[in-house]
């Protein structure tokens, strides 16, 4: 048996260790991450939805949701691997082989997490259960579960392993249903904290001026032809 006080120790601990993972979230997803990530957005489904109306004769065929699908995902991945690039950029982005079908996962990276995005059936629902995605949520454990070595300086320093989170959206009749932050479980049965993104709708829009975002929806059009090409 574990004495109480062993056990009122470990439960103050856990509740430390729970609320730094929440300070690292709201640290490295602030305004500025938030703004990017909700533009992001709307250059792609604005993108993706001109680009579909634009080409309603080719996509006349019935097998035609499963191009929709297949270009409304690589317009969101697509804008937010080239808006890492910009200089303003508060994250990287990089492609992560996730299997041993060579399927690579876009994986955006802040000082403390990795994410990955994608659609959900709601606003609270973490992407779909796959190996490496659970793999990644083992990571918010705890802040001392996960540690490695950074050899990039003169001596090696004992680093811990970035955190996970998600960014989720929902799409339904040409518009988002919902766009969240998301931090997962370490067991990735739910999620343990969300930010809901359309909440603040007025603040992000004028974060990014209106003649660059048509700027980006003429450049990732030019993007999804040449992806259509590839289709056919």
């Amino acid at each position: 048996l574990i004495p109480p006080d062993n056990i009122s120790f470990l439960a103050e601990r856990g509740d430390l260790m729970e609320n730094r993972i929440i300070e690292l979230f709201e640290e490295n997803f602030g305004f500025s991450f938030k703004a990017t990530t909700y533009n992001n957005m709307i250059v792609a489904i604005r993108t993706y939805d001109q680009f579909k109306k634009k080409n309603e004769d080719f996509f006349s065929f019935e097998k035609r949701e499963t191009v929709f699908g297949h270009l409304r995902t690589y317009a969101i991945e697509r804008q937010f691997n080239d808006s890492a690039f910009n200089p303003r950029a508060n994250y990287s982005v990089s492609m992560k082989q996730v299997n041993s079908y060579k399927h690579k996962a876009l994986c955006i990276e802040t000082k403390d997490f990795i994410v990955n995005l994608g659609r959900t059936n709601g606003a609270f629902k973490l992407l779909s259960p796959s190996s490496y995605k659970k793999e990644f949520a083992k990571s918010n454990a705890g802040l001392s579960m996960q540690l490695s070595f950074d050899l990039s300086g003169e001596y090696p320093v004992v680093v811990e392993s970035k955190k996970y989170a998600q960014i989720t959206y929902g799409y339904k009749f040409e518009d988002m249903t919902h766009l969240s932050i998301v931090l997962p479980s370490d067991n990735y049965s739910g999620s343990e904290y969300t930010v809901n993104l359309l909440a603040d709708v007025n603040v992000y829009k004028n974060y990014v001026p209106e003649e660059l975002v048509e700027e980006s929806i003429v450049a990732l059009k030019k993007n999804l032809s040449d992806e259509i090409e590839k289709i056919i």
